[in-house]
């Protein structure tokens, strides 16, 4: 029997192995021998050695297909050979160097396609077929397989959820994907899906079940993945928890980068020794992008560097030659350290920021100047308009919105201002972000109500209190309002998710009042200082000036439209602009202020009780 002859007589994979040995002994032998098998001509061509290689491990390739064949024919049951089969191929069909590796792809296709209808009820099979397919085809596929899942081991159900999980992402539900992602660790704590996990609970309102979960979770074995916990944990969770997740990953011995470091420190408010991690790794600047550089300029202001601060703001403006956008950052720098008005190379900085104070209190006049022209058209043709003040003109109304809007950007900037160097901002709030914003904010009204003073002189009692007979019909909007607002609590009651989120900033508002005084402080600033100073403004000296020129009808119209742009809300912008025009009709009404500013008072408390738990 020849040698050839008796090869071919063994089983497929014996035959790879007898191969593999039997070339290792030639190539052994052809070295002890010194001959590697090619011309010194053939040597000088490499191209032509190259082709030879790579012919040869195509070869090689299509012979372990054949054996891997050969052997399936002998055993057509053996799920797990085909699977083998499978990942033997998937190691070419992907590798992107090779000429031959569209064949390969395509035999891949092939196997997978015989993978799935010949062995669909093994699990291994299954998922690996699953893992293999994304979005809404890996959930049509992987579905099914939870039904019929229970007998499968704990580690074949925590991949199949966590499959299901990266599908739902692809696919773009997100609710689902942290749902499946939930499963997934909790079976396996370390699964990579944690953080999906994590998403979904805080979205759900379950912030310390995620903390909880990010706490069970073992340290990730390599640092990119446990940097990706730590960012998560500093922007979704708001205690110490990505602090602690750092300080157990450099305990394993993970090199964590320093702005992930200074990310993690920043949040709990150790600014100085964020800011320290980020000065001794000054080498990473050269490469810094917007967002590292945000959370720079953040650090500064917090540690109380202003030469730190004051060089980020001069880099960026270097960059883009653009004051205006650095003005916020600017009049912040000046609170922390007046003298960096003399800083020469930031002088165009201190244009800016008096140009967006002058445009802040000359802006009214886009709106009033028209006013005033109809005004003297309507006394021409004969119409005259009834004032609602006595006292109060069109001139107040400019002054008025001008110290409105003029103070709350100046206090707010002084205080808590930055630089928008990154969209998406440095992705990290302090611990304390919303008590110092309800602390900024309340300095912000008590220096409006100052610079009002002189404007609730102008009005009388009576037009404070209101006049006349009042009836009973006149109430029944606001009523309405009040009731609309009472909806949001009453369907939370009965365990309904409204579609519509509240607004952001008004929500940490309350929660920062509260941890700094109480239900009282957020009662006192939402619903008695912001009532009372919005009321002035917009119903008193806005609408009191606009009713002097123009009909009472646009009068309010034009003020309820700026009242509820004010607020920066999309979602509840109509009943802003609801509650701003009923609070105008109410004032003609009563002939005073006092009703439109209990109406206020009375939704701000019902938000602030909607918002405290």
């Amino acid at each position: 029997m020849s040698a050839r002859h008796a090869l071919n007589r063994l089983p497929g994979l014996l035959k790879i192995v007898v191969i593999a040995a039997f070339s290792a002994v030639l190539i052994d032998y052809a070295a002890a021998a010194g001959s590697t098998g090619f011309a010194v001509d053939e040597l000088r061509v490499p191209d032509h050695i190259s082709d030879a290689v790579l012919n040869g491990e195509k070869s090689a390739y299509e012979h372990a297909l054949d054996a891997y064949r050969e052997a399936l024919l002998q055993h057509p049951a053996d799920a797990s050979l085909a699977l083998a089969e499978c990942k033997f191929i998937e190691r070419f069909a992907s590798a992107e160097d090779l000429a031959w590796s569209d064949a390969a792809g395509k035999d891949f296709d092939a196997c997978e396609t015989t993978l799935d209808k010949q062995f669909s009820s093994d699990p291994e099979a299954a998922l690996f077929v699953l893992e293999h397919r994304f979005g809404a085809q890996a959930v049509a596929y992987g579905e099914p397989l939870v039904k019929v899942s229970n007998n499968w081991s704990t580690t074949q159900r925590v991949r199949l959820h966590a499959a299901l999980s990266h599908g739902y992402e692809f696919a773009k539900n997100d609710t689902r994907a942290g749902q499946e992602a939930l499963i997934a660790v909790q079976l396996d704590p370390g699964n990579e899906r944690v953080i999906a996990a994590m998403r979904y609970l805080v979205q759900t309102k379950r912030v310390q079940d995620a903390s909880k979960l990010l706490a069970a979770a073992p340290v990730a074995s390599n640092f990119w993945q446990e940097t990706g916990r730590i960012k998560a944990a500093t922007e979704l969770l708001p205690g110490t928890e990505a602090r602690d997740e750092l300080r157990r990953a450099q305990h394993a011995g993970l090199k964590i980068d320093a702005y992930t470091t200074a990310r993690a420190l920043q949040h709990v408010g150790d600014s100085a020794g964020a800011e320290a991690v980020l000065s001794a790794d000054a080498a990473s600047r050269k490469f810094e992008s917007p967002q590292n550089q945000q959370l720079r300029l953040d650090v500064a202001f917090d540690a109380g560097n202003a030469k730190a601060a004051a060089d980020v703001i001069h880099d960026q403006y270097t960059k883009t030659q653009n004051a205006t956008a650095l003005t916020g950052a600017y009049a912040r720098l000046l609170d922390l350290d007046p003298a960096m008005i003399g800083r020469t190379d930031l002088r165009p900085l201190t244009f800016g920021l008096l140009f967006m104070l002058a445009l802040t209190a000359a802006a009214p006049g886009m709106l009033l100047f028209p006013a005033h022209y109809r005004g003297t058209v309507r006394q021409r043709i004969g119409k005259t308009s009834m004032p609602l003040f006595g006292r109060i003109g069109l001139r107040h109304g400019w002054i008025a919105l001008s110290i409105y809007f003029g103070v709350l950007y100046f206090v707010t900037d002084l205080h808590a201002g930055t630089a928008s160097l990154s969209p998406t901002g440095s992705g990290v709030l302090r611990m304390d972000w919303q008590s110092r914003l309800a602390t900024t904010y309340l300095w912000a009204v008590v220096f409006c109500a100052l610079g009002l003073a002189w404007a609730a002189r102008l009005l009388t009692w009576r037009d404070w209190l209101g006049g006349g007979r009042w009836k009973r019909k006149w109430f029944v909007w606001p009523a309405i309002l009040l009731g609309f607002a009472l909806l949001h609590p009453a369907v939370s009651l009965r365990g309904i998710t409204p579609k519509v989120p509240p607004s952001g900033w008004p929500v940490a508002l309350v929660h920062g009042a509260e941890s700094v005084g109480g239900i009282a402080l957020a009662l006192f600033v939402l619903s008695v200082l912001v009532p009372i100073v919005e009321e002035l403004v917009f119903r008193g000296c806005l609408l009191g000036g606009l009713s002097r020129h123009i009909s009472f009808g646009w009068a309010n119209l034009l003020q309820a439209l700026l009242f509820a742009a004010m607020h920066r809300d999309v979602w509840h912008f109509g009943y802003l602009f609801a509650m701003g025009a009923v609070s105008g009709w109410l004032v003609k009404k009563t002939k005073g202020l006092s009703m439109s500013i209990l109406l206020h008072a009375l939704n701000n408390a019902i938000f602030v009780f909607t918002v405290v738990p």
